[in-house]
C-alpha cells in the first residue's frame, strides 16, 4: 500500500462497506478502481489479502455473490421480505424454522442490529442444535421440532398475541434497525407473483458452473440483479423450490440432475488429501478404508459385524481397500481421519482392526496391529497397546510407525539407548524431537572401569552384569526428561481442543499470523497450564506412570502437590540460578535455573512453578514477569484454582496493546460530532448557561471540577449554524449530545466520527513538531504540580495506599520502591513524571 492509503485494516473495512452500500454490487476490479479514486491505492500483491480481511472483519455483512461480485448485505436486502408458512409447533412454542424459507436472513440475524423485531423491540434469538439445546429446554421446546438449520426464537406468546395460527403465512421484512414481522393477508396475490422466482434462482445458480451453491448466495445474487425481487410477499422459498424442481439439501441449492453423492465423495477425498498431504490415489485409498471403518462403527453387536463382513459386497470392498494400509502414510492418515488425536471412536477402531485382520494381506497386517494399538492407547490401556506394537514389529521388524511408538515407550522407561536404536531402524530424521530428546539423555558407558571389574555402585557384581549400558543420570538432570515425557503425552493425546483454546488466548494480542501456531507448539506457559491447571499431568501419571522409573514416578507425585505461585527474586546468580521467596507462603527456595537467571533481576516479581528435582529446586513451564500492580490480583486468582484459560489470559495481558483511559476510567475514544442548529442565537444563550465559556470566542468547556488541573471533559464550538462537539470518550460524547439536544431540539447530526486513540496514532505518519521552550516550561510546571498531587493519591499498585503512606510503612516501602523503579528515567522530557524528584519528596534517596 502507498502512503496515501488507509493505515489500518478497520479503515479499509469501513470504506469498502461504504462504497458497496452507496454504489451497489460490483466486481472486484471495479471495487479496486473505485477505492483508488477515493485515495485507497492497493498494490497488486495487497488486493487479495486485504479484501479477504475485509470479508472476515465484516463478518458476513460484506459478501461475494455467486457471480463473484462484491455486495453489502444490509444495503442490498433492506426493504426486502421473506415469507414462511407457520407450523403448529412454531405457533405453540413461538419460533420460526430458519431454513430454507428464511435462509437468506441468517447472515444478518447473526448481528445485534437485526436481533429484534421493530417497532416493539421484541428479541429474536438464533438457535442451533446441539449448541443451544439448554435454551430450548428452558423454553420447553422439544428438540425434535427444530430443524437441522436451526430456528429463530421469538418472545413467549408473541405469535399468539399477533393472532397467528398454524398455516398462516408471515413475512419477515428487513428494516434499517431490525426485522418487521407481519402477516401476509392476501395469499392469492402472493401466489400470482411467484411465476418468475424459480427462473431467477435458476439463473443465479448457473454461476456455480454446474455445482451446488448455498441457497442464501443464490438468493442474494438474484436480488442484486432485480431490485424489486422480494420487495413484496412471494411464496415461501421452500415452496418455490418444490414447484421449480430445484433440489435443496444441507443449505445447498443443487442443479437438476446433479450427482450430489459423487460430488461430496470427491470433495471429501480432496479434503483428506489436503489435511494429510496426500496425492489423489493415496487420498482415495484412505477414504475407502475410512468408509469401511464408519460402517463398522455404525454396527451394533458381533452378529451384525459378522454378517456385514461376510456379505459378498462387503467382502469385496474389504479386500480392495485393505492392501493400501501396507503404506505407513496411508495408515497414519486413516488414524487421523478416524479418531485423530482423540478417544471418541477408539473402541470402534480397535474392533475394526481386529475384525478385518484375517482378511488383510500380510503386508497390511502390521498396520492393523498398529491401529489396534493406537485404539488401546487412546482407551488408556498402555499395556495392551505396547503388546500390539510389538506384534506389529514381529510381523515386520522395519515397519516404522510401530517402531516409533515403541521408542516412546522406551523413553518413558528411561531407556534412551533402546529408544534411539528403534528410531534408527525406523529411519527417523536426525532433527526429530524424540530422537533429540533421547540423544540428550543417553548416558555413555564409563571408560574408567573395565567390563569385568566390580561395578561402581558397590553391588559386588561385575560392571558388565550390573550397570554397563544401564547407567543412569541423576534425578536432577532427568527431571527435564520427565517433564518432556508428559508434554509428549499431551501432544499425542486427546487434548487438541484444549491446546488450541489456550494457545488462542495466549496469542490473541499478536498480529503475527504464526502466533497461534507458535503458541501451540512452543509456548512453555501454554504447555504447563494445560498439564497442571488442566489436569493432563495427573492423567499422564495415571495412564503411563507404571512405565516410569521408580524415582521419576515418585517425583511426578510430588509435582502434583506443588502449586504455581508468585515469587519475589531475592538474589540472582547469572547463568546458575536464583533465590526466590514465595509471596503466598513465605517459603524461600534456592533455584537451579541457568537460562532464566540471565534475564532476572533482584526485586523482580515472577509467576512460576518451583518444583523439587532430586537435590535441587527447578522451574519448568516458563517464568512470567508480574507487574507490582497485578501482584495481589494474581495471587487471588491462584488461590481460586484457575483453569488454564483464566490463568493464561491473565498472564498474557502484558502483550495487549495499551488500554488507554481518561481520568474518569472511560476507554479513550476520540469523538467529534457536528450538528446543525436552526437558531444559533438561542443555542448560544443556552450553552452560556450550561457550560463554561472559553474567553470571548463561541467555545465552551465541560470540566470535571473547579481546579485548574482538572481535565476537560468536552469542548463545544459554534460556527454559524454548526455546533462541533469533541470529547475523548463515547460516554462523554453521548452525555453531551443528550444535553445539547435538550437545549436545542432543532439540532440534527451532520457528521460523526468516533476513533480509538490507537487508531488515531496509527494514522499520524508525520514527525511530531519539536517542543518549544515555552511549551516545555508549561509542561514542566504542570507535571511538577501533578507529582505533588500524586504523592497523596491512593495508588492501586500500592493496595490503595498513597505513596506517602507506603513510604512510612515498612511493609509497603518495598512495593513503593519497585513502583518508582518501574517509572522511565527521562529527566530531559518535561512531559513525564520524574522518579528522582518523587524519591526525594518521599525521603527514599
Amino acid at each position: 500500500m502507498t502512503d496515501s492509503t488507509l493505515a489500518v485494516t478497520s479503515d479499509l473495512v469501513d470504506v469498502v462497506a461504504g462504497v458497496l452500500a452507496e454504489l451497489g454490487p460490483m466486481t472486484e476490479e471495479k471495487l479496486v478502481s473505485v477505492l483508488a479514486e477515493r485515495g485507497v491505492v492497493l498494490g497488486d500483491d495487497d488486493v487479495e489479502d486485504l479484501l479477504t480481511e475485509v470479508l472476515d472483519d465484516e463478518d458476513d455483512l460484506v459478501t461475494v455473490l455467486a457471480d463473484e461480485r462484491w455486495a453489502s448485505l444490509p444495503a442490498m436486502l433492506t426493504g426486502r421480505m421473506f415469507t414462511h408458512r407457520l407450523t403448529g409447533p412454531e405457533v405453540e412454542h413461538d419460533f420460526l424454522d430458519a431454513g430454507p424459507d428464511l435462509d437468506a436472513l441468517n447472515a444478518l440475524i447473526g448481528h445485534e442490529r437485526y436481533q429484534r423485531l421493530v417497532p416493539e423491540g421484541s428479541p429474536v434469538v438464533e438457535v442451533l442444535l446441539p449448541f443451544d439445546s439448554g435454551l430450548l429446554a428452558e423454553r420447553g421446546i422439544p428438540l425434535d421440532v427444530v430443524g437441522d438449520n436451526g430456528a429463530l426464537l421469538l418472545a413467549p406468546g408473541y405469535l399468539g398475541a399477533k393472532g397467528l395460527a398454524e398455516g398462516d403465512v408471515i413475512a419477515l421484512r428487513i428494516a434499517d434497525d431490525g426485522l418487521v414481522l407481519e402477516a401476509v393477508a392476501d395469499e392469492a396475490a402472493m401466489l400470482q407473483r411467484a411465476n418468475t422466482v424459480g427462473d431467477q434462482l435458476s439463473t443465479a445458480l448457473d454461476f456455480g458452473d454446474g455445482e451446488p451453491v448455498s441457497l442464501d448466495t443464490v438468493v442474494w445474487t438474484a436480488c442484486a440483479d432485480d431490485p424489486e425481487l422480494f420487495a413484496e410477499p412471494l411464496p415461501p422459498l421452500g415452496e418455490v423450490l418444490d414447484t421449480s424442481g430445484l433440489a435443496y439439501e444441507d443449505e445447498l441449492l443443487i442443479p437438476r440432475g446433479f450427482d450430489l453423492q459423487r460430488w461430496r465423495t470427491n470433495g471429501r477425498r480432496a479434503e483428506i488429501a489436503r489435511r494429510n498431504d496426500l496425492d489423489d490415489d493415496e487420498a482415495f485409498a484412505v477414504l475407502a478404508v475410512v468408509m469401511l471403518y464408519e460402517k463398522v462403527a455404525e454396527l451394533q453387536g458381533a452378529a451384525a459385524l459378522a454378517e456385514f463382513i461376510t456379505a459378498p459386497d462387503s467382502r469385496t470392498a474389504v479386500e480392495a481397500a485393505l492392501p493400501a494400509l501396507a503404506e505407513p502414510v496411508i495408515a497414519e492418515a486413516v488414524l487421523a481421519e478416524t479418531i485423530a488425536a482423540g478417544s471418541d471412536g477408539a473402541a470402534a477402531l480397535g474392533l475394526f482392526a481386529e475384525s478385518l485382520e484375517s482378511f488383510a494381506p500380510r503386508g497390511a497386517q502390521p498396520a492393523l496391529k498398529w491401529l489396534r494399538g493406537k485404539a488401546h492407547e487412546r482407551l488408556a490401556d498402555v499395556t495392551q497397546a505396547e503388546a500390539d506394537y510389538q506384534a506389529a514389529e514381529s510381523l515386520d521388524p522395519d515397519w516404522p510407525l510401530a517402531l516409533v511408538d515403541l521408542a516412546r515407550y522406551a523413553s518413558d522407561r528411561g531407556d534412551a539407548a533402546r529408544g534411539l536404536a528403534l528410531l534408527r531402524r525406523a529411519d527417523v530424521p536426525l532433527d526429530d524431537f524424540l530422537a533429540g530428546l533421547l540423544e540428550r539423555f543417553q548416558v555413555e558407558p564409563r571408560h574408567d572401569i573395565g567390563r569385568n571389574d566390580p561395578c561402581w555402585c558397590g553391588s559386588g557384581r561385575k560392571y558388565k552384569k550390573c550397570h554397563l549400558h544401564r547407567e543412569e543420570l541423576p534425578l536432577e538432570e532427568r527431571a527435564a526428561w520427565l517433564y518432556q515425557k508428559a508434554a509428549i503425552f499431551m501432544a499425542q493425546g486427546p487434548f487438541g481442543t484444549e491446546v488450541f483454546t489456550v494457545a488462542s488466548v495466549r496469542s490473541q494480542h499478536s498480529d503475527d499470523r504464526l502466533a497461534l501456531i507458535n503458541a501451540m507448539e512452543r509456548d512453555p506457559l501454554v504447555t504447563d497450564a494445560i498439564l497442571f491447571e488442566g489436569g493432563v499431568f495427573a492423567e499422564f501419571v495415571q495412564t503411563r506412570g507404571a512405565l516410569l522409573p521408580d524415582d521419576e514416578r515418585l517425583l511426578a507425585g510430588q509435582w502434583q502437590l506443588i502449586e504455581r505461585s508468585v515469587y519475589e527474586v531475592e538474589q540472582v546468580r547469572s547463568g546458575e540460578g536464583c533465590t526466590v521467596r514465595d509471596l503466598r507462603t513465605g517459603d524461600v527456595h534456592v533455584v537451579q535455573e541457568r537460562s532464566g537467571s540471565r534475564q532476572l533481576k533482584a526485586g523482580a516479581l515472577i509467576c512460576a512453578r518451583v518444583v523439587p528435582a532430586g537435590t535441587t529446586m527447578q522451574i519448568f513451564g516458563g517464568i512470567e514477569p508480574v507487574e507490582l500492580q497485578e501482584r495481589d490480583e494474581l495471587m487471588a486468582l491462584l488461590d481460586a484454582k484457575p483453569d488454564p484459560v483464566d490463568l493464561v489470559s491473565f498472564l498474557s495481558r502484558r502483550f495487549a496493546p495499551p488500554a488507554l483511559h481518561n481520568t474518569e476510567g472511560e476507554p479513550l475514544m476520540l469523538c467529534e460530532i457536528i450538528l446543525r442548529t436552526d437558531d444559533p442565537a438561542a443555542l448560544t444563550a443556552e450553552l452560556d448557561r450550561t457550560y463554561k465559556r472559553d474567553g470571548d470566542n463561541p467555545e465552551w468547556l465541560e470540566v470535571t471540577g473547579a481546579d485548574d488541573l482538572e481535565p476537560i471533559r468536552a469542548t463545544l464550538r459554534l460556527d454559524e449554524h454548526e455546533l462541533t462537539v469533541q470529547t475523548n470518550s463515547e460516554a462523554r460524547a453521548d452525555r453531551v449530545l443528550d444535553t445539547v439536544r435538550a437545549l436545542d431540539p432543532t439540532l440534527t447530526v451532520v457528521n460523526e466520527t468516533r476513533q480509538s486513540a490507537l487508531e488515531f496514532a496509527a494514522r499520524e505518519r508525520s514527525v511530531p513538531a519539536p517542543v518549544t521552550p515555552e511549551v516545555a516550561a508549561t509542561l514542566n510546571q504542570y507535571i511538577r504540580a501533578y507529582e505533588q498531587k500524586w504523592l497523596d493519591e491512593p495508588i492501586p499498585a500500592l493496595a490503595g495506599h498513597t505513596p506517602r503512606q507506603a513510604a512510612a510503612d515498612p511493609t509497603r516501602r518495598g512495593d513503593l520502591i519497585r513502583l518508582l523503579n518501574s517509572f522511565p528515567a527521562d529527566p530531559g522530557n518535561p512531559g513525564v513524571m520524574n522518579p528522582d524528584r518523587l524519591r526525594n519528596a518521599l525521603g527514599l534517596r
